[in-house]
């Protein structure tokens, strides 16, 4: 099976709608693949897909634990999937790396809203390690609040950076929480299983 690629999530505006990326893809000249509706048992997301074939694809998910719409697209060919990227970039203007950093800062004296930050963080992440990022999250795993550091182990599944296993193997092994030492375990094994493989 050939290497396929991802664009970085990219992050719309919490009342967007598949519409608004429908529009792009019909620009595109690509048709409806496929729809995957919501599994909340496998925490599996609404999806819909576009594309000219598999080997070329533009993705738009309602994200499960935050409910946050976003794009990307994926593919066979790195290039491809870049450029294809940037020009979905351009018509949706989603939330840019620095929107989602400011974000996570002006929220982190609300512990709910800073939590939905930290997992928007996770989500809209850059593909290769960003320390912008990393930092906020290993920030958000020694709140004093059980659902902050819950939150910062979520936001580390969405992107596998090794940079994270000591994060997640101190939450697994020490956190008061027993919720939170789960959370942090799974994901944690999650990581372990994707490097192993």
């Amino acid at each position: 099976m050939p290497d396929y690629f991802a664009s970085r999530k990219l992050l719309l505006e919490l009342q967007s709608h598949e519409s608004e990326v429908a529009v792009v893809a019909d620009k595109l000249g690509w048709g409806l693949l496929g729809v995957l509706q919501e599994n909340p048992a496998g925490l599996d997301p609404y999806e819909v897909i576009w594309g000219k074939s598999a080997a070329l694809t533009l993705h738009y998910r309602e994200d499960f634990l935050t409910k946050s719409p976003c794009a990307f697209v994926t593919g066979a060919d790195e290039r491809q999937v870049h450029t294809a990227a940037r020009l979905v970039e351009a018509r949706l203007k989603p939330a840019t790396l620095d929107d989602l950093l400011e974000a996570a800062d002006a929220l982190r004296h609300i512990p709910a809203d800073f939590a939905l930050a930290v997992l928007r963080l996770g989500l809209g992440s850059p593909e290769s390690f960003d320390e912008r990022f990393a930092t906020r999250i290993a920030e958000a795993a020694e709140h004093p609040q059980e659902e902050m550091r819950k939150a910062a182990a979520w936001a580390t599944s969405y992107m596998i950076w090794t940079q994270f296993i000591q994060l997640l193997d101190q939450l697994a092994e020490h956190d008061p929480s027993d919720d939170v030492r789960r959370v942090a375990r799974n994901i944690l094994n999650a990581y372990l299983a994707d490097s192993a493989s």
